[in-house]
């Protein structure tokens, strides 16, 4: 298990870097982040490269036993490059660019910036290959898909649209492009979506999710190109990228194609339980978080302190649920620029404080107990399927006020959480085997092929949960013409007769067992054609029709819930649908206590965290083993406020 923190020796004197390297050491730091914004002072002029005091930097910390994993610094490109290309600078839909003066302002597919992206990168690789203490690379920082609507971009975008359909005619019949005469007869023709006389949302929705897939394709060619250089000069280095956790203007999956692992930046004010989860299940795998908060956040407004322990409840809570590394950002409040007020582990003064001494205890704390963690991961009965396109399919076209995809992702995610069952987010093209149930948010864009995926899991034993929005369209944007949810009617056994878009309007539902939720947002009409009914509409015209199915189809079971409802029904629900299929859950989890478990050889870690500033009393599953104490636990545990508890199961 590795404590780290971010690093940035350029924007201190260079007395001071022992000064720092030595209070690090103290605390338990073992890994630092350097360089990711130092592009300025690695190349102050055209290929004139400066590393030298980056070299002393890090035999400051290799002196301390400190390791580092080094950020290629493209996401701040300096002055000089902007003023002799100012062509790089990004541009808005209103076709005027993102000036200097901040960060980002690069256009990803600029092929000037490309080239001095290359430049930079493979100059820092060359250099820090061989070099002891450097151990990985950062891509860039949180990355974002690159919207930019430039003369470059349109040109790559057509670009892209003739390699996806191979001719006009296929666009035209891909996109439905009749509609409004918009038929296109050369491929110069083609718009980016720029701000039309009826706004830019209102293009062509087959567009405006292309576009999206193309802006996200862009910044995953671009992230490539650095990998090439960085797997050529550094191969014994491993290569990962800093996400941001639910950011949704890039395919995740796809970006994370050429990494060794995920991680992300995470800065919490309550559970960060369900974009843990979402970072782990990119690659299946355990995940870094590279910026850990431990301050106050916030560039020009801060927000409010970490309360004791919750750094140390934060830091368990990813562990609990996949970090190997937990990296806090930053080393120390930066006395200029922009985060002056983005709070590191010291203040402005440098003087080690309250922050500081919760920093070390939780290195102390999880060098102990690194042997019961070493080796583990988290596994799941239950997955939720998470899919880029789906998400920028609802938010093109929202369907109601309200609904998202997330908003779905987040209800059932914390449905589970609140009973104590674990969950693995994966893409749609996971292999869905090994897990009990398989829960769909709005597969908005459904393909045959998706759609006899999921019949298959359900036919071979699997369980799914259908939600309203699935089946609406095909994979180009285009409404399909049968009855929805299309193709997973069958799995379903029902069909939606009608829908009502409810927005801020409420109905209710009624379970068959007699208990009311309160409904909102959106209520798809069922008509059952061979499932049973769970649940119907309380009010409104179709008060006593059918909201939520059950439906059996060959060793499997389907549910389709036609809308979304207070957080009580999911929790009530679910709980259900656990006892009839045989998931473990915990009884009576208080809100804001959660239970994870890291599986391994030796059995199960469980971590038992509270969230709350309130203690807690808390029943455990099972009789545990507690290897700090050193005994058994069978009797309820004891959370003071933010308190964490690690315990064994037997294996």
């Amino acid at each position: 298990m590795i404590v780290g923190v971010d690093y940035y020796p350029e924007h201190w004197e260079e007395e001071r870097w022992p000064v720092d390297a030595d209070l690090m050491a103290e605390a338990g730091i073992t890994v630092v982040r350097m360089a990711e914004f130092a592009w300025s002072r690695l190349e102050p002029a055209e290929g004139r490269f400066e590393f030298a005091w980056l070299d002393r930097a890090l035999d400051v910390l290799a002196s301390r036993g400190i390791q580092a994993v080094l950020g290629t610094p493209t996401a701040a490109p300096p002055a000089w490059l902007v003023e002799k290309h100012r062509d790089i600078l990004p541009v808005d839909e209103l076709r005027q660019p993102r000036e200097f003066g901040a960060r980002l302002h690069r256009c990803l597919a600029n092929p000037t910036f490309r080239r001095y992206s290359r430049a930079i990168t493979a100059a820092m690789a060359a250099h820090y290959a061989s070099h002891p203490t450097v151990i990985g690379w950062q891509t860039d920082n949180e990355l974002t898909a690159n919207r930019c609507y430039c003369d470059h971009c349109a040109q790559a975008f057509r670009a892209w649209l003739e390699q996806r359909y191979g001719s006009l005619d296929a666009l035209n019949a891909a996109w439905g492009t009749v509609f409004w005469s918009q038929d296109y007869s050369a491929w110069s023709q083609v718009p980016l979506p720029w701000r039309t006389a009826c706004g830019a949302m209102a293009h062509n929705p087959s567009l405006l999710l292309d576009y999206d897939r193309f802006a996200s394709d862009t910044a995953v060619a671009f992230q490539r190109e650095q990998i090439e250089l960085l797997r050529e000069h550094c191969p014994n280095h491993f290569v990962t990228h800093n996400y941001m956790g639910l950011h949704d203007s890039v395919d995740y999956y796809a970006l994370a194609a050429d990494l060794d692992f995920v991680s992300w930046d995470n800065y919490p004010t309550a559970s960060a339980a369900l974009p843990h989860d979402v970072m782990r299940g990119i690659l299946r795998k355990n995940f870094w978080v590279m910026e850990q908060r431990c301050g106050h956040t916030g560039w020009n407004q801060m927000s409010p302190a970490p309360r004791p322990g919750q750094l140390r409840v934060w830091a368990w809570q990813a562990v609990a649920h996949g970090a190997d590394a937990v990296v806090f950002f930053r080393w120390r409040s930066c006395r200029s620029g922009t985060e002056q007020f983005w709070q590191g582990i010291l203040n402005h003064d440098g003087q080690p404080g309250r922050r500081y001494r919760e920093i070390a205890a939780l290195a102390e704390e999880l060098k102990a107990l690194a042997p019961e963690l070493d080796g583990t991961t988290p596994r799941n009965p239950v997955a939720i399927l998470y899919a880029y396109d789906q998400i920028w399919a609802l938010q093109i076209q929202p369907n109601a006020p309200g609904l998202s995809y997330r908003r779905f992702v987040e209800k059932y995610h914390n449905g589970f959480t609140r009973n104590g069952i674990g969950v693995d987010v994966v893409a749609t093209d996971a292999d869905l085997a090994g897990y009990r149930l398989v829960v769909c948010p709005p597969l908005t864009l459904l393909d045959e092929a998706l759609a006899a995926r999921i019949e298959r899991y359900v036919a071979d034993g699997g369980n799914v949960l259908l939600s309203a929005r699935t089946g609406v369209k095909d994979e180009r944007n285009i409404a399909r013409a049968e009855p929805l949810p299309g193709p997973l009617a069958r799995v379903a056994g029902a069909v939606v007769d009608e829908y009502d878009a409810l927005g801020e309007g409420t109905n209710a539902i009624e379970l068959v067992t007699g208990a009311r939720f309160k409904a909102s947002t959106w209520c798809d009409i069922l008509r059952e054609d061979g499932a049973e009914v769970v649940a119907r509409y309380v009010g409104d015209y179709y008060a006593g029709r059918t909201a939520i199915t059950r439906h059996a189809l060959g060793k499997g079971k389907a549910w389709y819930v036609g809308t979304l409802a207070e957080p009580r029904f999911y929790l009530h629900f679910l709980r259900a649908i656990a006892d009839e299929l045989g998931i473990p859950r915990v009884t009576g989890l208080p809100s804001g206590i959660e239970i994870a478990a890291r599986h391994g050889n030796r059995g199960s870690v469980l971590v038992v965290t509270n969230l709350t500033a309130a203690p807690h009393e808390v029943e455990l599953p099972m009789p545990c083993w507690d290897p700090v104490a050193e005994a058994m636990v069978t009797e309820p545990i004891a959370l003071d406020p933010y308190g964490v508890r690690v315990l064994r199961t037997k294996g």
